[in-house]
């Protein structure tokens, strides 16, 4: 293993002699942060399960003057992600950053969602972080340095969400793992930083995520008023209050630097926090 590098949580974790492993990098904001962090110096390793086309991107930088390299990766099977912090290792001899960024979702009522829809979401998108938190988390106790970075989602701060039941449940679920992972951390002293991005509406490809889906999972039958939402929310994505993944990762990299736990893309949702936490406080008996 490379010599460890002792800083900072988050602003000593990119730049020239640093490396980042980035999941689900073959596109949207995966992709975006595995060239943002390139351009900042650090060599990074695209992981996506689609190994050509992240391959394919890794080369692509590296024709842009960065230092990135890929695998193939299916974030829902410990092994796989194992593997991938052993490669990451073999390749470049440390990890400085682990971005467990790889999501999907499905589109139906709650009351429409088969078996194989919760389990595949929850699968790619909690069980994901999970195993990537378990996987690489001992190598940067190890090294006594380094940052992890979960994406969830501000509908995992929302709540309430309709026809994304899944989605919501499992990004609300990384926001909780990465809060207990910050709080022990800090419990032991640890240099290790935390953040959780939610973003909002940004420009991905995770209104198609069906075409990820493994066979076993089946097909997803959508309601007509489930696919007018799922349409609706991608229009969303690109319209006025939509973001590029560029600029969400440009974001993303600042919060790292500035080691903010919480990193959020856009203004536009706070009122509907705001207005969901004084909901909770007021739900509180007034007395004992």
């Amino acid at each position: 293993m490379g010599e460890a590098t002792q800083g900072p949580a988050g602003d000593g974790v990119i730049g020239a002699g640093r490396v980042a492993v980035v999941t689900g990098a073959a596109s949207g904001i995966g992709l975006a942060l595995s060239r943002a962090l390139a351009a900042e110096g650090s060599a990074v390793l695209l992981a996506d399960l689609d190994g050509d086309l992240a391959r394919r991107q890794a080369e692509a930088i590296t024709a842009e003057g960065g230092r990135a390299e890929a695998v193939p990766v299916d974030v829902t099977d410990p092994e796989s992600v194992e593997g991938l912090a052993a490669e990451a290792l073999r390749r470049f001899g440390r990890v400085d950053l682990v971005c467990n960024n790889a999501g999907v979702s499905t589109f139906n009522l709650v009351q429409d969602q088969t078996l194989d829809d919760w389990q595949w979401v929850v699968d790619v998108d909690l069980w994901g972080v999970v195993h990537g938190v378990r996987a690489f988390l001992p190598i940067l106790q190890e090294q006594g340095s380094g940052h992890i970075l979960n994406t969830s989602s501000m509908g995992g701060l929302m709540g309430g969400v309709p026809f994304i039941g899944p989605y919501v449940a499992a990004k609300a679920a990384v926001i909780a793992v990465s809060e207990t992972l910050r709080a022990e951390l800090a419990m032991s002293g640890s240099a290790i930083g935390v953040s959780v991005l939610c973003p909002g509406s940004t420009v991905s490809n995770v209104m198609e995520s069906e075409r990820a889906r493994p066979a076993h999972r089946g097909v997803e039958h959508r309601s007509e008023d489930a696919e007018g939402m799922r349409v609706a929310i991608k229009e969303m994505f690109t319209g006025p209050t939509g973001l590029p993944a560029e600029e969400v990762a440009a974001r993303t990299v600042a919060g790292i630097r500035d080691g903010r736990f919480w990193i959020f893309s856009h203004p536009f949702e706070k009122p509907i926090i705001e207005q969901r936490v004084t909901e909770i406080l007021g739900a509180f008996p007034s007395e004992g």
